[in-house]
């Protein structure tokens, strides 16, 4: 018989997910940011790129214009065609990962096309496994990357109770990976319709997001997530289709609506 051996450490017969074991570490050092020159922009499927070349090219010759100075991670949310496939994917009782793996494809998709607009720049299109273990790499010889901001759960993903339909979609996905990197900033561009749905509000709180049973341009979601990041305390929302809303907002200037934590 063989008996169990144990490494000398702080973790021994311990685990991550044990919030008293890693508070102390949170609270001594604090998390690192990985990359904290990264801006991330988040391209809405639906508000942005749906709206073919009219209302995409003139975001794609903005984003252009600052690969000179930023350094940018481009997120793409699925659209009306991801609608469309969950629709059908509830009628036929698929479970929810299903689901958002269906969704995923659209945005994928998305992505593909505004990295092909972009390509000249020697920007390039990065699947979720290459933007987690290769972005700096990628962003030390171009600009900017592309990828799509719906989270890789698998074929798992959490349920709520009114709906089979995924909780965590682009705005949470584009959330979480900025703040696992430590993103400078986090910059959701949606068209005019959209913004004015926060009906002339300059900011809003992550708790307002989350409560409020307004149509927002912004999963409710974010603002929980929000409350809980450790890097990202704020967030903005900007009219993509206002020629230099996404320069000013990653300049820090007044563009948009912020949601803060």
């Amino acid at each position: 018989m063989t008996s169990a051996k144990d490494v000398p450490s702080a973790l021994m017969r311990q685990t991550l997910l044990d919030r008293d074991l890693v508070r102390s570490a949170d609270i001594e050092h604090g998390p690192v940011r990985l990359l904290p020159w990264l801006d991330v922009v988040v391209l809405g499927g639906s508000t942005i790129i749906d709206g073919g070349r009219d209302t995409l090219l003139p975001v794609v010759d903005e984003l252009r214009s600052l690969l000179g100075s930023r350094r940018m991670l481009i997120l793409t949310g699925a659209g009306v065609r991801a609608r469309h496939a969950l629709g059908v994917g509830l009628d036929l009782g698929l479970p929810t990962g299903a689901l958002a793996g269906l969704a995923a494809t659209e945005a994928e998709q998305n992505g593909h096309l505004v990295a092909a607009l972009l390509a000249s720049e020697g920007v390039s299109y990065l699947p979720h496994g290459a933007v987690a273990g290769q972005l700096a790499v990628h962003l030390a010889a171009a600009p900017a990357v592309v990828s799509n901001g719906y989270p890789p759960y698998g074929v798992h993903e959490f349920t709520s109770s009114a709906t089979k339909l995924p909780l965590h979609r682009t705005d949470a996905g584009a959330l979480l990976l900025a703040d696992a990197l430590g993103a400078r900033s986090v910059t959701y561009v949606r068209d005019a319709a959209a913004l004015a749905r926060f009906g002339g509000a300059e900011r809003v709180s992550g708790k307002e997001l989350r409560t409020t049973d307004a149509d927002l341009p912004l999963d409710r979601i974010v603002g929980e997530l929000l409350e809980r990041a450790k890097h990202v305390r704020e967030v903005r929302v900007v009219d993509g289709t206002t020629a230099g809303q996404i320069g000013s907002a990653l300049a820090g200037e007044p563009a948009g609506v912020v949601v803060h934590a």
